[in-house]
């Protein structure tokens, strides 16, 4: 009996199995690897470090001039009391008046810039010199003879600078400081005597001189004094 035959055909088919059984191994890892790699994250990327944002250039503005934009009053009693003083700024432009309410006084204009105020009399009769924010005024007047220093502060109305209207001033001329508790301080010229200055009602700006109603105007930078 001849079992070369069946003998070879066995091996073939081993052989084939083999050879099938290796394509299917292959095959298998090579979809691990690739479902591996699929699900794998993405390399990262180099760090680079936040670019830093361009310095900005240094500003060519002016410094911020306090107390310029609009109308801003200050008003109090130099130190010690022995006097008051009102003054009145518009857009860097300054008034002002000093007195002790008996004799001496002085009315002072000029410049306020910078946080510094710089106001002499027409007359040379008087100076201030001062350092200023938006909210008080610090510094030195003068009226005459007389000099004093003083911290005085921003106030609203109807505190401020008043004098009799110039066209009634042969009646009456007198110039008044109104603090901010109210008071009034001033003088009057009469008969070229200076004495204290008679009340005046604020709200309706007037004062009574010799039966005759006087109106009272508010001074400011621009309406002179």
């Amino acid at each position: 009996m001849n079992i070369k035959a069946p003998l070879i055909t066995l091996g073939a088919g081993l052989a084939v199995a083999g050879v099938l059984y290796g394509m299917n191994v292959s095959v298998t890892n090579e979809a691990s690897r690739n479902k591996a790699a699929a699900s794998a994250p993405p390399p990262a990327a180099a760090a680079t470090s936040p670019s830093s944002p361009p310095s900005s250039p240094p500003s060519s503005s002016p410094p911020t001039r306090a107390a310029q934009q609009g109308t801003v009053t200050y008003a109090g009693a130099v130190d010690g009391g022995a006097a008051s003083l009102g003054v009145v700024v518009n857009n860097g432009k300054a008034i002002a008046y000093v007195c002790d309410g008996r004799a001496a006084e002085s009315w002072l204009d000029g410049e306020m810039a910078e946080g510094q105020a710089q106001l002499n009399s027409a007359k040379a009769t008087g100076s201030l010199t001062a350092t200023y924010t938006a909210a008080q005024m610090k510094g030195t007047v003068t009226a005459g003879t007389k000099t004093w220093t003083f911290t005085i502060k921003a106030v609203a109305p109807p505190s401020g600078l008043y004098r009799s209207q110039s066209s009634l001033r042969k009646k009456l001329d007198a110039s008044w400081i109104v603090l901010p508790d109210g008071k009034q301080v001033g003088v009057q010229t009469l008969n070229g005597t200076q004495q204290p200055a008679p009340p005046f009602d604020v709200t309706t700006k007037t004062a009574t001189v010799d039966g005759t109603q006087v109106s009272i105007e508010p001074t400011s930078p621009a309406s002179g004094y």
